[in-house]
């Protein structure tokens, strides 16, 4: 297999949640550019359409879906709907999350609940979902979106995130777990941990620009060409000798 061959997901059938914007769309973009089919979910299917549309215009086959990744029964349908378009599903992209930034005893019961419900809630309903299709079709690649932030506390300047990163730490160590007792099944877990992306989680840092891009070894935050193509990476044939990973971009912050 060439090299061209390690990085295609020709004909691969790729879920990924939450991906109407942000990281998720640039992901989504990326699996279309190096040929895959795509199922797009959020909350707001208007949102999920618009970001179908751009991926179809990439020449890629997409299809928008709405789910809310806590809830069982929407998780159900959209892997169903899936199968029926594309017969298979070959990649999970566990992408749909919720952030919020405060002190520990300032965080609202209910934040941290609904933090707990869409980050890792909604991973283990996706993939266990999922999972059912993959071990029974010989395989598959699960990544796992987790965060810088679950190896390395938030600079208080930036943020304060200890309820959040409480999530993404739990992540890592189900990626980790689930590599080990899926490889049986021929499926990889990995994870990616973005550090400082521009997106709608983010927006409310846009006046701590500058200290964010001083914090950064390399000077500033992170764009679509800097994370779609670690997305390919993980979900393509090149990484099929990878699994329970976590690979961090984040231009050096943990470091």
């Amino acid at each position: 297999m060439d090299v061209k061959q390690l990085f295609s997901l020709k004909d691969k059938v790729a879920i990924i949640t939450g991906g109407s914007k942000g990281l998720g769309l640039m992901m989504a973009e990326g699996f279309a550019e190096a040929g895959a089919k795509l199922v797009l979910c959020s909350r707001k299917l208007d949102q999920c359409e618009q970001a179908a549309e751009k991926i179809r215009e990439l020449g890629a086959e997409c299809i928008a879906l709405a789910c809310d990744v806590a809830d069982p029964d929407d998780v159900k349908k959209v892997v169903a709907a899936s199968i029926k378009e594309f017969k298979k599903i070959d990649i999970l992209v566990n992408n749909a999350g919720m952030a919020w930034g405060d002190e520990l005893e300032d965080t609202p019961l209910e934040r941290w609940d609904q933090m707990y419900n869409t980050n890792v809630r909604g991973t283990f309903l996706c993939t266990t979902e999922a999972g059912k299709h993959m071990i029974a079709n010989g395989g598959g690649k699960i990544i796992n979106l987790t965060s810088m932030t679950a190896f390395k506390a938030s600079d208080p300047a930036i943020a304060i995130t200890p309820a959040y990163a409480s999530t993404k730490g739990a992540l890592v160590s189900l990626t980790r777990s689930l590599a080990r007792y899926w490889a049986k099944h021929n499926i990889t877990v990995n994870a990616i941990a973005p550090g400082i992306f521009p997106s709608n989680a983010t927006k409310g840092l846009d006046k701590k620009i500058d200290i964010m891009e001083a914090a950064i070894p390399l000077g500033r935050l992170g764009y679509t060409d800097d994370f779609k193509g670690v997305a390919v990476f993980l979900a393509s044939p090149a990484a099929d000798y990878i699994t329970g990973h976590v690979l961090v971009v984040d231009g050096g912050m943990v470091t």
